[in-house]
């Protein structure tokens, strides 16, 4: 009987993983059972080693706040690491020091606040009701005495169109506002009247602006739809703009409270 040739694709897988064993022989010689010695013991992580206890009392207390911080972020991390319960206790020992130095913090704050009065904002901005509430009238009596006085010297622009649905809501609070003040409004309706959107450099509707006799200085006060308070408040902050009594940094600013802690532009004492 005849024999069947070898398939020469066998013939080929033999002499292949033969070469590969060769190979992994070779590499298997390289270990521990041929004598050669195994690598050294490596950290577990040599970037992140571990921390000692926290420092003296002594120590933190003379320590910046910056590295401070870097500290207490350092075993914060580490207790989340470790999860040990004394590495935990370690950072909130870090943070009962943080808290009581902000309370000594605060303390040292409360008798420099007594003794000084011109950096306490309690003195021009109180924080109870009836302090609160006397803030508001003193507030309140300076617009209304500021825009009586300017009545007969400006007015105010209002700029709509017949399809703005917004123009009407601003159009009833001018009425109001003229109503309590006395105040002239003028109303030009942009589709008939381009050239105001020319000079008052807008065509958005509704928008409020205020003009002065003689002058051709103007400012806007309101975009959009605004309350009675906010209009009087921002026609009484850019009067005193435009009149040189403030500047930008101070738009916000009354007349009582100028060099007060409240004036961003102060100097202090």
């Amino acid at each position: 009987m005849a024999t069947r040739p070898f398939p020469t694709w066998i013939a080929a897988a033999v002499a292949v993983a033969a070469f590969l064993s060769s190979a992994y022989a070779d590499d298997e010689r390289q270990g521990y059972w041929w004598k050669k010695e195994p690598p050294s013991k490596v950290e577990a992580n040599p970037e992140h080693p571990d921390l000692p206890p926290p420092p003296s009392e002594d120590a933190l207390q003379a320590m910046h706040p910056k590295d401070f911080a870097k500290l207490l972020e350092d075993y914060r991390q580490f207790a989340l690491w470790k999860m040990e319960p004394e590495h935990v206790a370690w950072y909130y020992q870090l943070q009962d020091f943080a808290r009581r130095k902000s309370r000594a913090f605060m303390n040292v704050t409360e008798t420099v606040m007594l003794e000084n009065p011109d950096l306490n904002m309690n003195s021009v901005y109180p924080t109870t009701n009836a302090g609160q509430a006397a803030r508001r009238s003193q507030r309140d009596e300076s617009v209304a005495n500021r825009l009586m006085l300017e009545r007969e010297n400006a007015a105010l622009v209002l700029l709509t169109r017949p399809s703005c649905g917004f123009c009407e809501p601003q159009r009833a609070t001018l009425k109001h506002f003229q109503a309590r003040h006395g105040w002239e409004v003028k109303e030009y309706n942009l589709d008939e009247s381009p050239q105001a959107a020319a000079r008052f450099g807008t065509d958005y509707t509704p928008t409020t602006i205020v003009i002065f006799r003689g002058s051709p200085d103007w400012m806007p006060v309101a975009v959009g739809v605004e309350s009675v308070p906010r209009v009087e408040e921002s026609v009484y902050r850019a009067i005193r703009l435009m009149r040189g009594e403030t500047t930008p940094q101070q738009f916000s600013l009354q007349e009582f409270q100028e060099g007060s802690p409240l004036d961003p532009v102060r100097s202090t004492p």
